[in-house]
C-alpha cells in the first residue's frame, strides 16, 4: 500500500532512540523527508546517517525538552530546514520503578514539561502553517499506562494521559482544515528503557531469572500482556506511519492502542 508520504516533511520529536527512532526510520523508508530530534548529537547523527545510507533524506535538530525556551528553539531550527507537514510528539520516558510517594513534586513538574507541555509548544509553533496550507498531521505518542495507571510512575501516566485530551481538542479545533490530530497509545515495546524497567520490577518481585526468561515472566505475571510478548519498534512504527499518511485522512481525534490486547501496566 502506498501511504502517499513522498514529498512530505516530518519532524519526530524524541527520535534519536526508542520508539521515535523506529518511527523516523519507517517514515524515511516510505519516502518522507525526516528531521531527527534528540538531546545527544551522537545518537541523533547515528540515526540520520543510517537513514541516509538507506537512501532516505534526514536532517537533525538538537535540544532539551525540559526548558520551554529550548523547545521554541528546536521548533525554529526544524522550520529553518523547510515547512513541516507532519509533527510526531514521541518524547518522554517513564519511571515506573518508583511508587507514588517516592516521586518528588519537582519530578511531576518536570515530567509534564518533558512529556506533555513541550507537545503543546510544538503544536503552536508548527500547526498554524499546516492549516494555512490545508494539509497536516499531528500524532502524539502516549502510553498504555495512561489508561491503567498503577502506584508505579504516577507522574508519567498522568502526563501521557494529557496527550489524549490535547489530540481530541486539537482535532475539534482543526475540524475540516485538512489537518488531523490523533494519539498512538503504545503498550509494552522492547526498548532499552523497557528492559531496564523489567529488570527493576523483576528484582523487586523476587524473580531470579535473567535475560529473555525474566522478560517473559514479567510480561506474563506482572504486566499480563494477553498476547504474551512485547511489541516491536516495527509494529509501532507501521501504525504511526499509517496514522500520519493520506490513507488515514478520515481518522482524527482518536487514540489507537497498539498494546497486545492490554491497557498498559497492571498490578
Amino acid at each position: 500500500m502506498d501511504l502517499e508520504l513522498k514529498g512530505r516533511r516530518a519532524l519526530v520529536v524524541g527520535s534519536s532512540s526508542g520508539i521515535g527512532s523506529g518511527i523516523v526510520r519507517t517514515l524515511a523508508r516510505e519516502g518522507a523527508a525526516v528531521i531527527v530530534h534528540g538531546r545527544s548529537r551522537d545518537s541523533a547523527d547515528a540515526v540520520a546517517a543510517e537513514i541516509r545510507r538507506d537512501g532516505g533524506e534526514a536532517s537533525v535538530v538538537l535540544g532539551q525538552l525540559d526548558e520551554p525556551a529550548e523547545v521554541d528553539r528546536i521548533a525554529a531550527d526544524a522550520l529553518s530546514t523547510g515547512p513541516i507537514d507532519i509533527l510526531i510528539n514521541c518524547a518522554g520516558a517513564g519511571s515506573s520503578t518508583r511508587r507514588w510517594f517516592d516521586v518528588p513534586l519537582r519530578d511531576w513538574q518536570r515530567q509534564f514539561q518533558f512529556s506533555t507541555f513541550y507537545a503543546v509548544q510544538m503544536i503552536h509553533a508548527l500547526v498554524p502553517a499546516m492549516r494555512t496550507r490545508g494539509w497536516g498531521r499531528v500524532l502524539n505518542v502516549s502510553s498504555g499506562s495512561s489508561f491503567r495507571p498503577t502506584a508505579y510512575g504516577p507522574e508519567y501516566a498522568a502526563a501521557k494521559l494529557g496527550l489524549h485530551t490535547i489530540a481530541v481538542s486539537l482535532a475539534a479545533e482543526l475540524a475540516d482544515s485538512g489537518v488531523t490530530a490523533n494519539t498512538l497509545t503504545a503498550g509494552i515495546v522492547l526498548t532499552e528503557n523497557t528492559r531496564r524497567v523489567m529488570q527493576a520490577r523483576g528484582r523487586e518481585a523476587g524473580f531470579i531469572e535473567t535475560g529473555e526468561a525474566l522478560e517473559r515472566r514479567v510480561l506474563g505475571e506482572l504486566w499480563r500482556v494477553p498476547l504474551g510478548r512485547a511489541g516491536t519498534l516495527e509494529e509501532l512504527a507501521a501504525v504511526a506511519c499509517f496514522l500520519v499518511s493520506q490513507r488515514a485522512s478520515y481518522i482524527t481525534g482518536t487514540a489507537v492502542r497498539v498494546d497486545g490486547g492490554s491497557s498498559g501496566f497492571v498490578n
